[in-house]
């Protein structure tokens, strides 16, 4: 029977009621809502947008927002190679703008293409990006393009350890830092793993590959320290008027007819600064001049055979990024989301130790915490208040109060590192006990006098007439048993310190340690999904026994 009536639900005075109430409840849904939704949203930052705090993540209808992401990505969280290779001085990625299709150096991107593709430059000459988010804590598409490459080269860890001479443990930690090949100490090759990453890189899309800029490198990372960025000081230095640093030329030779200062900086930016990659014959031969030998064989307009033109690399990126920003966003959208699954499918046994560990506490609080529920119902001895009492003042205690006495006590019997030392100190529950006596005591006790009278043992009794009619209780134990194994944490990680008896929680803490608020964020998101499966499925029962206790 309804609490209103059908003629009481007319009124206007009733309605407005009705109306208050279910705005009331709404509200309360959103502000539940918003926060799962920053979250959600926070599951897909970087370091580029990680201070936005909005609903909807800006690179999803922001091309510049997702521009600024793939830069950060593309030059692996460093502005520092960003600014040698675009030859410019950004203070962040923030900074960059997407540049119109029509941009200066647009003009010269087809010759650019067709430069790279004709295959004129050596291999340390190309830069990976999209491959390590040191910051983020991520795993970029082309570090998983790269050990999936390894994964089908060598097939197992082990072999792929005996034939790199390296010593991985896992999966995840399989690593090369990207070699800096314009610095004197990254020699090509001089690792198995980095001479594997320089073959390897060829083969990632053009939109995660950049040319790496020694005239750039000489202008951001040599000159302008030397002088405090100030073109005024150079000039003042030098003798020259140069109305910017990017107007600064690098000879190819040493200039003997420039200043003795001009020769000096030459001199030593070649001999000590600069890779002796890009020397030969005591002349520079870097990207730069092959790309400008390749310009002055070309009998198109005269722009393109100018002696000082640059790589238009900046323009290059803002085509390749229109060409593929779809796939670009996709892999923003995911990364974080693939990291957390990577860590955790190709890390130790997380996932297997949980559903051992969970599917044993639920089995075994069905088990113990329903018998001794039903002997306080059913037996009703003299001391059950005070045996009852005694469970409850369990409940008294913090988990962290007992847990060095329960490690004492573990590590005297041996058991450390087991499945028992995670399941026997939980295994039955003051509040769980509790619970079920009084769900139990509400049961019918004619239907155990007609059972006795038909034969019907102490065993049918409890199993058949008690556990069936207790469906809905014994769903909230098992579900309070599931999230009490699965968010197990503190005492996992105590109880059991060998890596190969973590749980999920546990791989998932250590890889929050050393990631970026996006990673956790996905983290947690993907970590609730099992509690909310669980929850979902047992939620028919549970409303059950709202309607179950009223029809007895």
């Amino acid at each position: 029977m309804p609490i209103l009536s059908a003629i009481g639900r007319k009124s206007p005075q009733t309605r407005l009621l009705i109306a208050a109430i279910y705005a009331a409840l709404g509200l309360g849904a959103l502000a539940m809502l918003y926060p799962l939704g920053l979250m959600i949203a926070g599951s897909t930052k970087s370091i580029a947008d990680q201070r936005e705090n909005t609903l909807l993540p800006r690179f999803l209808v922001s091309d510049e927002a997702l521009w600024q992401k793939h830069l950060e990505a593309l030059f692996n969280e460093s502005v520092d190679s960003l600014n040698i290779a675009f030859d410019a001085d950004y203070a962040s990625f923030e900074d960059v703008p997407l540049p119109p299709p029509d941009a200066p150096g647009s003009e010269l991107v087809p010759f650019w293409r067709e430069f790279l593709g004709a295959g004129l430059l050596p291999p340390p000459a190309i830069a990976l990006g999209h491959y390590w988010a040191p910051q983020a804590g991520a795993f970029p598409a082309q570090l998983r393009a790269f050990r999936k490459h390894l994964r089908g080269k060598y097939g197992t860890l082990a072999a792929l350890n005996t034939a790199l001479g390296a010593d991985f443990d896992a999966w995840y930690t399989v690593f090369i830092q990207p070699p800096a090949y314009l610095f004197p100490h990254a020699v090509p090759g001089a690792t198995p793993l980095a001479a594997e990453f320089d073959a390897f890189k060829p083969s990632a899309p053009d939109w995660c590959k950049t040319v790496l800029s020694p005239e750039g490198f000489f202008r951001k990372l040599y000159l302008k320290p030397r002088h405090t960025k100030d073109i005024a000081a150079y000039n003042a230095a030098h003798g020259t008027a140069h109305a910017s640093y990017a107007d600064i030329p690098l000879p190819r030779e040493f200039p003997a007819a420039a200043s003795p200062l001009e020769q000096s900086e030459w001199r030593d930016f070649t001999a000590n600064t600069l890779s002796p990659l890009w020397l030969k014959d005591g002349a520079l031969d870097t990207p730069e001049t092959r790309w400008r030998d390749f310009l002055s064989k070309q009998t198109h307009s005269t722009i393109l055979n100018s002696p000082a033109a640059p790589m238009p690399q900046f323009a290059h990126h803002a085509q390749l990024f229109r060409e593929h920003k779809a796939e670009i966003r996709r892999e923003f959208l995911l990364r974080n989301y693939r990291t957390v699954l990577d860590h955790v499918l190709f890390h130790g046994r997380g996932i297997a130790n949980t559903v051992v560990y969970c599917t044993l506490a639920v089995l075994l609080a069905l088990v113990v915490n329903p018998l001794a529920a039903y002997a306080l119902s059913r037996f009703r001895p003299s001391a059950g208040p005070q045996i009852l009492l005694f469970l409850m003042l369990t409940m008294a205690f913090p988990h962290m109060v007992t847990q060095i006495p329960v490690f004492v006590l573990l590590r005297e019997l041996g058991l450390l590192n087991t499945f028992a030392a995670l399941l026997l100190p939980g295994m039955a529950s003051g509040y769980s006990i509790f619970l079920l006596k009084g769900f139990f005591d509400s049961l019918p006790r004619d239907l155990y006098e007609s059972a006795q009278l038909d034969g019907a043992g102490e065993w049918t009794l409890f199993w058949h007439i008690t556990m069936r009619l207790s469906t809905p209780i014994l769903s909230v134990i098992a579900l309070q048993a599931f999230s009490v194994a699965y968010a197990n944490f503190m005492y996992a990680l105590l109880i059991c310190q060998d890596p190969k008896m973590w749980t999920l929680m546990v791989w998932l803490y250590q890889l929050q340690q050393r990631s970026g608020p996006g990673v956790v964020q996905a983290s947690l998101l993907l970590a609730a999904l099992p509690t909310l499966a669980v929850f979902l499925a047992c939620q028919r029962i549970l409303l059950r026994g709202i309607v179950v206790p009223v029809e007895k």
